[in-house]
């Protein structure tokens, strides 16, 4: 891994695309790789680890990608109206922050999107290898997370810290339990996503802060209970201690 990618945020994109469409002379472009002959070969995702203090989840995931073209594959920012969404795609959790991506692919930029990124890197023919890293937070202990595949992949993998929660989504099982420098993890694996698919995985059990735990653990009805007897006691008391402040200037009068 060599290559960290400079990030350029989606708008600023846009504007470079349209700068490219408007003042570079139409190109005719070689029968480079299109699109579609890259593919995921494999599609290792780790959660290192569930903070339950601050409920946030740090999230590595190392893809290795597969371009089937004897040639490299380049993006074409020249016509974009007929190529679309013509570079390496990514999908990640809305709300996703400190985002960390390197690869052994030529340098070039990195699109930030909330729900994921792009990456704007020529492809060459065969296997390259992309790491990227970030963290999400979660409110209560189940956390849904839509895993689009673009490009597709052979396998899929997950692993959690062992105790952490339980994951489940289309065509992912829980396989067995793996132990990285002394820590227990559980692995989930799933194979042959096609491109465009989705993995709806769902994290259920997933460690809370007990504040947080509690107070959703407590339903609207029942604090409304606690507010309504909260509010009877201090009238009760305010209406006793006027009482007998009234009887103690009667009996001074007296």
């Amino acid at each position: 891994m060599k290559n960290k990618f400079k990030k350029i945020k989606a708008y600023y994109f846009i504007l470079l695309l349209l700068l490219i469409f408007t003042k570079t002379p139409v190109m005719s472009i070689e029968a480079d790789a299109n699109i579609s002959d890259i593919f995921i070969k494999e599609y290792n995702m780790s959660i290192l680890s569930v903070d339950q203090n601050n409920q946030s989840l740090s999230i590595i995931t190392a893809v290795k990608i597969s371009n089937l073209n004897e040639e490299k594959f380049v993006p074409n920012f020249i016509d974009v109206a007929q190529t679309g969404m013509n570079f390496i795609r990514f999908s990640l959790p809305e709300g996703f922050f400190d985002l960390y991506v390197e690869t052994d692919l030529p340098s070039g930029n990195l699109i930030e999107i909330p729900q994921g990124f792009a990456l704007t890197s020529e492809i060459p023919s065969g296997d390259s290898n992309i790491i990227f890293s970030y963290y999400i937070n979660y409110d209560s202990s189940k956390f849904d997370f839509p895993l689009h595949f673009p490009h597709g992949t052979e396998s899929f993998k997950i692993i959690i810290p062992e105790g952490s929660g339980k994951i489940s989504g289309e065509k992912l099982s829980f396989d067995k339990k793996v132990d990285i420098s002394g820590k227990t993890f559980d692995e989930y694996i799933g194979n042959n996503y096609s491109r465009g698919e989705y993995l709806n995985m769902k994290m259920t059990n997933i460690p809370t802060n007990f504040i947080n735990k509690l107070s959703s653990s407590l339903n609207f009805q029942v604090v409304n209970l606690v507010v309504i007897i909260l509010m009877v006691n201090i009238i009760i008391i305010f209406f006793v201690f006027r009482y007998f402040k009234n009887k103690r200037k009667k009996n001074e009068n007296h």
